[in-house]
């Protein structure tokens, strides 16, 4: 048994959790990092070497961070676009800060959002106005502290601990028991990721052939004996074993003991977890092509596919964003009227016969105009498509009291003919 696995990590986390934190002090956001029952040590950096982990997070931070952000201001008859001047649009779309594009800064943010639950970034004002957003390191967080009606946060810095005033703080969170810290995926899957880095482990002894053969002998070798065997075939680095066989020497026996992977359950055990890390993450595990057979075959579409994914699985953390956003960076005042939007349209685009069906439908009652319809689809505008039409032959709105108009005779006289 190795000196960490005898370590009992129970007792530095002590009885604190994100689902039972105290009504005030330290907050957290759930089960902190040791030794599992697998006996293995789950870190960041562990997880991440394990593929499906990769891959569930790569897919969220990729997708979430690259959608169309906009920002509009309710109107009397409607909403209008903000200005391009206005302190959101320069810092969530243009430049959060000097170090970084308002890509890469929301790609920080939703790997640390993805991965712990919560996501940190401190906020530079000039009077009431934020000028800059610089992402904090969610493991460097050292406790959020909960003081009458004001979060405090403790930031571990080079020089010490910083503490940060909740205006100071952009922080997104994941769904949580308190509504003050968001649950940890990575706190809580643990155990599951440390079953997949023991199979791992497992199957990495299995394919270099660690105690996969004995040598018998007869008799005690003497130490001459004992000198030459451990130079041929384990004291002396330099020996290399080819495919993991063994010269035999002499009167030697060779005895394999190896178990094959297959009687391990190995690949079983490994595909089981890769739906199972899956689900901490609300990622249907064939978007990362983790299942096979009937479980790939749900959805029936992949249209379907990317819509389920799409409302189950990425639309939380974009209305996280689009809230966090609001209540961190405007005015109680300014909150009131202005309002942030994920375009989500670029996601469902592939489904082309249920998007085809929308339009039509939008311009045959008149609620969206033909030019509205071809700058989604990224294409010129044509001179007369900005005109509402309905379904009546596609007359234009303002047209349609003149067909109303129509004398009662013509119209008797027209049923007549068709009798």
């Amino acid at each position: 048994m190795s000196f960490w696995a005898g370590i009992n990590w129970s007792l530095f986390s002590g009885n604190k959790g994100a689902l039972n934190n105290p009504d005030k002090g330290e907050q957290v956001a759930g089960p902190t990092f040791g030794m599992t029952k697998a006996r293995v040590v789950v870190n960041d950096e562990r997880a991440m070497k394990i593929s499906a982990f990769f891959a569930c997070v790569r897919l969220l931070v990729q997708t979430g961070a690259t959608m169309p952000l906009s920002f509009f201001t309710k109107t009397a008859v409607g909403r209008e676009p903000l200005t391009e001047d206005h302190q959101l649009v320069n810092l969530l779309k243009y430049r959060p800060n000097t170090l970084m594009t308002a890509k890469q800064f929301r790609q920080a943010m939703f790997t640390n959002r993805v991965m712990r639950g919560n996501a940190y970034a401190v906020i530079h004002w000039i009077g009431s106005r934020p000028v800059s957003i610089i992402p904090l390191k969610s493991d460097l967080m050292q406790k959020v502290e909960r003081s009458g009606n004001e979060l405090l946060y403790h930031y571990q810095k080079p020089d010490g601990i910083k503490v940060f005033r909740q205006h100071e703080i952009f922080h997104l969170k994941g769904f949580s028991a308190d509504g003050v810290m968001g649950l940890s995926p990575l706190g809580y899957a643990r155990e599951a990721l440390g079953l997949s880095v023991a199979a791992d482990e497992s199957a990495s002894k299995s394919i270099n052939g660690v105690a996969r053969a004995t040598l018998s002998l007869d008799d005690y070798p003497d130490a001459a004996q004992k000198e030459q065997l451990r130079a041929m075939y384990g004291g002396d680095e330099t020996v290399e074993f080819k495919d993991n066989l063994m010269i035999i020497p002499g009167g030697m026996k060779y005895q394999g003991v190896g178990i094959n992977p297959d009687d391990m359950q190995l690949l079983e055990s490994r595909q089981f977890q890769v739906p199972e890390i899956c689900r901490f993450f609300g990622v249907p595990a064939v978007m990362i092509d983790g299942a096979a057979g009937a479980t790939a075959a749900w959805p029936a579409s992949y249209e379907q596919q990317v819509l389920s994914f799409l409302t189950f699985g990425l639309r939380p953390y974009l209305e996280e964003w689009e809230d966090t956003i609001i209540n961190s960076l405007l005015s109680p005042a300014e909150a009131k009227t202005i309002y942030a939007e994920h375009n989500v349209e670029g996601l469902l685009r592939t489904d082309s016969a249920a998007r085809s069906t929308f339009y039509s439908t939008m311009v045959q009652n008149g609620i969206m105009s033909r030019a509205e319809v071809r700058r989604k689809e990224n294409l010129s505008p044509k001179e007369g498509s900005d005109e509402l039409t309905v379904q009546v032959n596609m007359t234009n709105l303002e047209d349609l009291p003149k067909v109303n108009e129509k004398p009662k005779q013509e119209m008797a006289k027209e049923q007549t003919n068709v009798t």
